[in-house]
């Protein structure tokens, strides 16, 4: 099989584990908004926490998701509260506090940009390539265009730049099957536009009102927001829009 069929298949399977779980466990989500996640894969799913003091932690590679549906609470409590928390990271804290937003806000991520705030979709959608893998860490819908979100708690721009963009031209060569993954998971027809989107998420350089990066980043086509850890969670600096 060619690594473009690998990939089709890969995302074709994605689509129907995202399409059982919007079936199954739909409800569940809505009980419990913004407390967990459930990650759609090629082989199942992951049940992911929310929860601050125990970002990320979950269960994967789950297949009955009748038994998840009917045994949930005790299973979240075994798998995302009454867990080892780890060692939570800024980038698991950040993916889990901006899921948990999107959820709470009819799928907005709107910590990053304000009123017109891209759509959550998934994330950590891993595909195969040449020499391994790559995984997103967030997949959105911003207007008609796919949008790939990388979330990193360090500033390295040539790293973060080539993973992005390699994403994102997955994105634009598969757009047809990006199209019905987030159509399943948005409940709705979604007709996808390129180019994919490509944003970074990262700290703020601290003092600095307006990152220093932005126009080296935006004249690459790529979209930037800092940000700094508080009290209360992450506060953002407002992206730019590449021109």
């Amino acid at each position: 099989m060619t690594l473009r069929n690998q990939q089709r298949d890969r995302l074709q399977q994605t689509i129907d584990w995202a399409r059982k779980t919007e079936e199954t466990l739909a409800e569940v989500r809505r009980r419990h908004l913004g407390e967990v996640h459930f990650r759609p894969g090629s082989t199942g799913i992951s049940m992911v926490g929310l929860r601050p003091d125990r970002p990320q932690r979950g269960k994967s590679a789950i297949s009955n998701l009748n038994r998840l549906a009917a045994d949930f609470e005790r299973l979240f409590r075994k798998h995302c509260v009454d867990c080892d928390h780890g060692r939570p990271t800024p980038e698991k804290l950040l993916q889990s506090v901006l899921v948990a937003e999107a959820y709470r806000t009819g799928r907005k991520l709107a910590s990053l940009c304000g009123g017109d705030a891209p759509l959550f979709v998934t994330d950590e959608l891993s595909l195969p390539v040449e020499r391994g893998r790559i995984v997103c860490d967030l997949l959105a819908l911003d207007g008609d265009r796919p949008a790939v979100i990388e979330l990193k708690p360090a500033r390295a721009m040539k790293r973060l730049v080539e993973q992005v963009t390699a994403y994102s031209a997955l994105v634009d060569e598969h757009l047809d099957l990006f199209e019905a993954l987030y159509s399943v998971v948005l409940g709705r027809p979604v007709s996808l536009m390129s180019p994919c989107e490509r944003w970074i998420v990262w700290p703020a350089v601290p003092g600095r009102d307006r990152d220093p990066r932005e126009d080296e980043l935006a004249a690459l086509g790529v979209r930037v927001v800092g940000y700094a850890e508080s009290e209360g969670g992450f506060e953002f600096l407002e992206a730019a829009v590449p021109r």
